[in-house]
């Protein structure tokens, strides 16, 4: 992860100065250029760009932003699609433009694929595989997939990564994390929307999943997660045949999700696929705290004997053992209509200020959540919901971690594939008893034995090292004749700066008595010396007087 701390450096965006120029000409033709000017960077945009900008003003600003992405490349498009998920930074119009963001790219020539496949595995494209489509299944911005056949039959997959596209995404997200600090310091009004946390997320979200390793792992260890649920089906995962650019996935035969017609046709049990893909989803957000980061219906498959499939696994979300139990709880309190205990899991889930208005949280996500109180569960969507009480929770300063967005989005997404398929799918009914279970488990026997286990160990630990760490702090305190000395980092600068700026007093008072010794030789008519018929001494002080106070002012402006 070398390159997300690189990227955070003003020397990437001096040293790629040539695209810093080319992202600023992009925003401020489609309409930025206040925003590039009032950062300072009006020195890197073209002079010809008026005509151009003007003729944008028929747009809304969201599509303009939307149009700078997607002309902007990769690194923009996917940059975009994750602020899309942030609907609690971002407004929703915001976030109705860039869903629109698709990968617009040109399919890689197949002499490229084979280089990058022939080069990651150390061996040739005719014995890794049987067969090896040229014409790529699906073409994205990070990579493309391809059909092929192994040796043993085995109809698979294999997802190539673009050759140096990890070195442009370098190039593009240190400039947008050098963009993203200038943003928030020289432009107040969008703090708000949390410039550098948002990019920072971007960091470790494109990193993830520029690693096909990564994936594989992910894959893996999902598979094994699911393993009690036999309906629910991830690809296997061939190891000899990956690397960190080249993933080889079993192919799977099946009818999407959102292709309602073909499963209409197939006369497949709608009611029974969606029951297994919720059971599935909360099985591996509350127990497992490891699931699937980009549900939506391109990426689920129904197989042969109503088994539900999920593929592409670059990015996951991961939610601690704590942040599980707190997930159970918001979904007992959804159920349950309990918004101020919602409030509370809020405040204990996101960093929240030392001046927080909680009673003024509680209110807001009271008055905006009642209209879905004493509504049957069917006719609410939960994660939108829940997505409105974070968008409240962010305004009092309650960051949300990004993991816990996917989590939402994602009940958001299958709810509305949910009752797409079967109307009378209600989500919270399967999440509202395995929530119930995990609250119960949080105060079981077994788990606070454990949470004492852990207590007592710490507490050994400290009794430990405690009574040596008094007897030396009571041979410090009798050393110094029992006083106690206070440091502070701060107090050397003020030392420093109480000096200088008591030099820069006493350099006054001399300057102004110099002038007023000055004003008095003026008056004196008995001096014998005269410089252009004024007495030496006045011209001294005068010149001497004048000397330190350009000195004073030069050190004023340093």
């Amino acid at each position: 992860m070398k390159w997300i701390q690189t990227g955070r450096s003003i020397g990437q965006a001096v040293k790629n100065v040539g695209r810093l120029r080319q992202i600023l000409a992009v925003f401020a033709k489609h309409g930025f250029a206040d925003i590039v000017l009032r950062m300072n960077l009006g020195k890197f945009l073209p002079s010809r760009l008026a005509a151009f900008a003007a003729s944008q003003a028929e747009f809304s600003t969201p599509t303009r932003l939307r149009k700078s992405f997607e002309e902007l490349g990769p690194t923009f498009v996917k940059f975009g699609q994750l602020l899309s998920t942030r609907s609690d930074l971002v407004p929703e119009e915001y976030i109705e433009e860039f869903v629109k963001l698709q990968d617009n790219v040109q399919p890689l020539h197949f002499d490229l694929v084979k280089k990058v496949v022939e080069s990651e595995l150390n061996q040739t494209l005719e014995q890794a595989y049987a067969h090896f489509s040229p014409t790529p299944l699906a073409a994205a911005s990070i990579g493309q997939v391809h059909e092929a056949t192994l040796h043993t039959g085995e109809k698979v997959v294999v997802k190539v990564q673009r050759p140096e596209i990890e070195k442009s995404i370098e190039t593009d997200i240190s400039l947008l994390a050098f963009l993203a600090g200038l943003l928030e310091k020289y432009v107040p009004e969008s703090r708000i929307f949390s410039p550098k946390l948002i990019v920072d997320e971007f960091f470790k979200t494109l990193y993830y999943e520029l690693d096909f390793v990564i994936e594989a792992n992910n894959i893996a260890k999902m598979r094994e997660n699911m393993a009690p649920i036999p309906d629910i089906v991830l690809p296997k995962v061939y190891k000899k045949l990956s690397a960190h650019k080249v993933l080889t996935l079993e192919k799977f035969e099946g009818i999407r999700v959102n292709d309602i017609k073909a499963i209409e046709a197939a006369g497949i049990n709608r009611k029974q696929i969606v029951e297994t893909g919720a059971r599935a989803f909360f099985r591996s957000v509350m127990l497992d705290g490891l699931f699937h980061g980009d549900l939506h219906g391109g990426n689920l498959f129904i197989l042969p004997g109503n088994k539900l499939g999920m593929i592409d696994f670059g990015i996951v979300g991961r939610l601690s053992e704590k942040s599980r139990g707190q997930l159970a709880n918001m979904v007992v309190s959804l159920v349950t209509e309990d918004y101020e205990n919602l409030c509370y899991q809020y405040a204990e889930l996101g960093a929240t200020g030392s001046s927080i208005d909680f009673d003024g949280f509680q209110r807001e996500v009271r008055n905006t959540l009642s209209p879905y109180m004493g509504l049957a569960l069917d006719d609410v969507n939960s994660g939108k919901v829940l997505i409105e009480a974070t968008k409240i929770a962010t305004r009092y300063n309650i960051k949300v971690p990004g993991d816990w967005m996917l989590v939402f989005k994602a009940i958001v997404t299958i709810e509305g594939m949910g009752r797409t398929l079967d109307p009378d799918f209600d989500l919270m009914v399967m999440g509202r008893e395995l929530a119930k279970e995990l609250v119960k488990e949080q105060y079981s026997t077994e788990r606070l034995t454990k949470d004492f286990m852990w207590i007592a160990k710490d507490v050994a630990a400290l009794l430990q090292v405690a009574p040596r760490q008094i007897r030396w702090f009571l041979r410090k305190f009798a050393s110094n004749d029992y006083a106690f000395e206070v440091k502070s980092p701060d107090l050397q600068d003020i030392r420093r700066q109480l000096d200088h700026n008591s030099r820069r007093m006493s350099l006054s008072v001399l300057g102004a008595g110099l002038f007023i010794a000055s004003s008095i030789a003026l008056q004196s008519t008995s001096l014998p010396y005269q410089i252009w018929d004024y007495p030496v001494f006045a011209v001294i002080y005068f010149g001497a007087g004048c000397f330190i106070l350009l000195n004073l002012i030069l050190r004023s402006f340093r």
